[in-house]
């Protein structure tokens, strides 16, 4: 597989070639369609927003704060480490090299963690609503740009 630059790998479809079989940044092309495939799909996020409701977001998230209150180190913890588990397999799968995948999987695991503790208080922000939209709208745009590039 040959390792295309970002500029060759917009010029190859440009042509109507194919960039499929070669690697970006050291990833294979079908990856970086597939992960632009999962970023449009949580673009929907803003679709569940509106469906919920404000309201409705901030009652659950007074519930998740007082559940992680109760159970302090257990739910990050474990959500750190199943989504540190989970990267390390998939970066194994693809061939990543094992520094790298040591790297992502304690950033990912990290960064789950993180995201358990502070839920609760970002459900309860009276701006979520709006934010979500326009974070799901970025991310609609890179996901179905790199879905468009490993096309």
């Amino acid at each position: 597989m040959a390792d295309i630059s970002y500029v060759e790998a917009w010029g190859m479809w440009l042509e109507g070639k194919s960039t499929l079989g070669n690697d970006l940044l050291g990833l294979p092309m079908i990856w970086w369609g597939r992960f632009g495939k999962i970023r449009s799909f949580i673009s929907g996020a803003a679709v569940i927003v509106d469906l919920l409701g404000p309201e409705r977001l901030s009652r659950y998230g007074d519930r998740w704060a007082a559940l992680i209150a109760r159970r302090s180190v257990a739910a990050p913890a474990v959500s750190g480490f199943a989504a540190g588990a989970t990267v390390t397999l998939i970066t194994n799968e693809i061939g990543t090299h094992q520094l790298l995948q040591a790297a992502l999987g304690g950033a990912f695991g990290g960064a789950a963690a993180l995201l358990v503790v502070s839920i609760g208080r970002t459900l309860r922000h009276p701006e979520f609503p709006s934010a979500t939209r326009w974070v799901s709208l970025g991310l609609f745009f890179v996901g179905f740009h790199f879905d468009l590039l490993a096309s």
